[in-house]
């Protein structure tokens, strides 16, 4: 027998035995947990509307740009009309406000009610944060640079200690928003996979685990490398702030933009 025909015999044989494989562990079904989604809503006007409204929107969309000059376009989206300064002052004061809110609610959720009916955690977290502030930041702006519970006690220990971003080291370039990504992903595997995400004791001990990491590696990266990087929470409303009226320089200007 020759080398080309005994390759290509132990080829074959390599593939049936794969595929022998796979029907095995085919035969040998095991139990799978999967997420379950809410029930069908029913549309009160007749589909064909819905259609037609969704792919007139879509052919307007194109057009626009594909007929506009993309100079005119751009000018117009860079219009500001200028509103007035708030101050980092105030910003610290708010965040440090939010920060024992969420400590409050961190011990409700240790020591209070087991319900997630009743225990305001739940509440908070999975209603008040996760979907009503993300509509208000995609209306009004980037609320939660203001809202976030590490500006502020981040500010403070920089200002105790007489440090800032200056002197520490960074990340690395090349790593981008991963860290941000992979723990978007434990945030959602916790929301979606993990059996009762709304139980009080389980929830505030997941939210306070990371509020402490974020802030701890805050103080080993600066605030601005990781919550630009790696704090999924600011990388995620930051992206959703764009589509807002409202905008806000690094100097603190409010200003009007079109959304």
């Amino acid at each position: 027998m020759s080398g080309r025909t005994e390759g290509g015999l132990v080829e074959h044989c390599h593939q049936l035995l794969a595929l022998l494989s796979a029907a095995l562990f085919a035969l040998l079904p095991t139990p799978a947990f999967a997420h379950a989604s809410d029930r069908g809503h029913v549309l009160l006007l007749p589909t064909g509307y819905y259609l037609a409204g969704g792919a007139f929107a879509v052919a307007v969309s194109f057009l626009v740009l594909a007929l506009l000059p993309p100079v005119a376009l751009d000018k117009f989206w860079r219009r500001r009309l200028q509103l007035f300064t708030i101050s980092d002052g105030a910003r610290t004061a708010v965040s440090l406000i939010s920060f024992a809110g969420f400590a409050i609610l961190i011990a409700a959720g240790l020591f209070g009610s087991r319900d997630p009916l009743s225990n305001p955690l739940p509440l908070l977290i999975w209603t008040l944060m996760w979907a009503g502030l993300t509509l208000l930041q995609g209306v009004f702006g980037d609320l939660w640079s203001w809202l976030n519970p590490w500006y502020g006690p981040w500010r403070l220990i920089s200002r105790l200690l007489r440090a800032g971003d200056e002197g520490i080291p960074r990340l690395p370039r090349w790593l981008g928003c991963w860290p941000a990504f992979i723990l978007f992903f434990a945030f959602a595997w916790f929301e979606l996979i993990d059996p009762a995400p709304d139980d009080p004791a389980r929830l505030a001990v997941a939210a306070g685990l990371y509020w402490l990491f974020s802030f701890l590696a805050i103080l080993a990266f600066g605030y601005r490398g990781w919550s630009r990087s790696g704090e999924f929470l600011t990388v995620f409303f930051s992206m959703v702030a764009r589509f807002a009226i409202v905008v806000r320089n690094e100097h603190g200007r409010l200003a009007l933009c079109w959304p």
